[in-house]
């Protein structure tokens, strides 16, 4: 740059001084004229240069407050529980700035902290303290919640007796009417629960599992995760229990009987003792997830086939994790024997319920062929396009914007689909 300044300035006194460079004036002009351009471009290219290379040296921005709260509620909710260095040592931050990531969340009852020694356990509270904070219309915490929504209008009946599963949600989110709904009558033509996980799926799963208990009816569950286990223990978490009233639910929980197995249950103990729990938590593999669901559900299929079809529902069964039916490292007919395996077990008074992250990989005919759908929070495009499909736009515009421990619930003797506030569980969640 500074050489090709200096040839500048030469020249320029050479053409003063003698009147010409080269001798010819067109000459020296192009002379002068390529002279500027490469000082030009020399230019250009250095301040390039000197700008990739600020930004190859600056240092990459802190993640924000909000991403830092958001991982540290999917480690807990996978995780269970963590303590204090446990969990700064998964957000890759020093455990002295834990508090200021974790504190806004204490203090508006998403997670509990209690003090063991030294060091401070941190857990997530249950899926329906969300819905409490929203009720409060906090959307400081958490932005991504719309807090100001006007719901669809819909034209339902309710009935008047049955199981009390939640509240009908107004406009912003309020609580309007009670749902009471005879699952013995609707339950045996299928459940189908999806949406994002954190959502409330496995809370809404456990509140119509209980309710059913209640009337005594036997409930076989396939648990990967060691979650439906606690439906043996009562609800100890006071931040529930304090929102029991707000359902009309006397403050007192209650675990319920059952037990669990590693295998495949006798079948006579599974019509007869409340809860089965099958705990496929050991298994990781989706092909022998599915392949043991299967061997037991064809067992059960054996089973029926020599009793009488029944309009009474004798057994609900659980089928956690559903979209693993459609997974690439499952056979392709895998989807198929599910699907008949509900369709013939429906005859003889066995009703399923799927639970699932994704309601898009099933077939259409399978997804209609479930009598209810309760669909929480997703913003998963494909599940969103096949909700519009079903229910229409407006109910797939509303199901990106619900809070946690809100679904859309739509059962087609009932009339159009609305929102449901889901009840708190007996069992602990």
């Amino acid at each position: 740059m500074e050489i090709a300044c200096f040839a500048i300035g030469y020249l320029a006194y050479t053409l003063w001084k003698e009147g010409s460079i080269t001798g010819s004036t067109l000459s020296d002009a192009l002379l002068l004229f390529s002279l500027s351009m490469l000082i030009i471009l020399n230019y250009a290219v250095v301040g390039r240069n000197s700008s990739d290379e600020a930004d190859t040296t600056r240092e990459p921005p802190d993640p924000s407050g909000a991403t830092k709260k958001e991982q540290a509620l999917k480690y807990l909710r996978v995780l269970g529980k963590a303590s204090s260095g446990q969990l700064a040592s998964l957000l890759d931050i020093d455990v002295r700035n834990l508090s200021k990531f974790v504190n806004p969340l204490i203090q508006t009852g998403i997670i509990a902290a209690r003090k063991e020694g030294k060091t401070f356990i941190y857990s997530l509270r249950d899926a329906h303290t969300y819905l409490h904070t929203h009720n409060r219309h906090n959307p400081s915490e958490e932005d991504e919640y719309e807090v100001h929504v006007e719901l669809p209008k819909w034209q339902v009946k309710l009935p008047k007796e049955g199981n009390m599963l939640g509240r009908v949600a107004l406009d912003d989110w309020k609580l309007g009417d009670f749902l009471y709904l005879p699952l013995r009558k609707h339950a045996q033509k299928g459940i189908l629960v999806s949406g994002a996980s954190g959502a409330g799926k496995t809370i809404a799963a456990k509140v119509i599992v209980e309710e059913l208990l209640e009337d005594e009816i036997p409930v076989l569950v396939f648990d990967y995760t060691e979650q439906w286990q606690r439906l043996l223990e009562k609800n100890t978490d006071d931040g529930m229990l304090d929102r029991y009233a707000e359902f009309g639910m006397r403050r007192s929980s209650k675990g319920f009987k059952g037990h669990v197995v590693q295998s495949a249950p006798q079948l006579d103990e599974l019509l007869t003792s409340g809860v089965t729990i099958v705990d496929l938590s050991g298994l990781y593999d989706s092909a022998e997830r599915v392949g043991k669901v299967a061997q037991i559900l064809d067992q059960l299929l054996e089973y029926f086939q020599f009793q009488g079809d029944s309009d009474d529902l004798r057994l609900l069964i659980v089928v956690e994790e559903a979209h693993l039916w459609m997974s690439k490292d499952v056979p392709k007919d895998a989807a198929r024997f599910l699907d008949s395996a509900v369709r013939l077990l429906r005859k003889k008074g066995v009703g399923v319920m799927l639970v699932s992250q994704k309601i898009s990989d099933f077939d259409p005919a399978m997804r209609s062929a479930m009598n209810i759908s309760i669909l929480f929070r997703t913003k998963y495009e494909g599940d969103l396009k096949a909700i519009g499909r079903i229910l229409g736009s407006e109910i797939s515009e509303v199901i990106p914007k619900l809070p946690v421990g809100y679904s859309v619930f739509h059962l087609a003797d009932v009339g159009d689909p609305f929102v449901l506030s889901w009840r708190p569980t007996y069992s602990e969640p």
